[in-house]
């Protein structure tokens, strides 16, 4: 007896006609384009975002030395273990960041930056002043709800 080995008939690129394979190329030209403008037109995390993200997740984290990483040599003395401890408790609960984006109006003074903050759970807007070595010298979230 002889064994037939278990194949099954597929449609291979030439069998589909021209019209599939335009169909077919259009298809990937559309998927790579889409692509492509996110990469380039996409969001893209800002200097300051970063900054932004870096200091609430060290607040999140109670991370006191994290926190005064990111401030001036003058503030970062300002930095205390209850300050931080305070943010941290009002900060984590909130979850994971999911994203920060800046929304400084254009009326704010040079320097300073407006951020709204997602998180799993809620919102928070920021604002920071940074000297201009980009340290932070002042820094205010708004009242989470308890």
């Amino acid at each position: 007896m002889k064994s037939v080995p278990n194949v099954t008939p597929g449609r291979t690129l030439a069998a589909i006609g021209p019209r599939g394979r335009q169909i077919l190329f259009a298809a990937i030209a559309l998927v790579v384009i889409v692509l492509l403008v996110k990469a380039v037109f996409g969001h893209h995390a800002n200097t300051y975002e970063k900054l932004a993200y870096d200091v609430t997740a060290a607040l999140q984290n109670n991370d006191v030395d994290a926190v005064r990483k990111y401030q001036n040599a003058e503030t970062a003395t300002m930095i205390t273990r209850g300050l931080v401890g305070r943010a941290a408790d009002r900060l984590a609960p909130l979850g994971k960041i999911t994203s920060v984006k800046e929304v400084t109006p254009t009326d704010d003074p040079p320097r300073v930056h407006e951020f709204d903050v997602a998180f799993a759970k809620g919102m928070v807007h920021e604002k920071m002043k940074v000297d201009p070595d980009s340290k932070i010298v002042h820094f205010e979230y708004n009242k989470v709800p308890q």
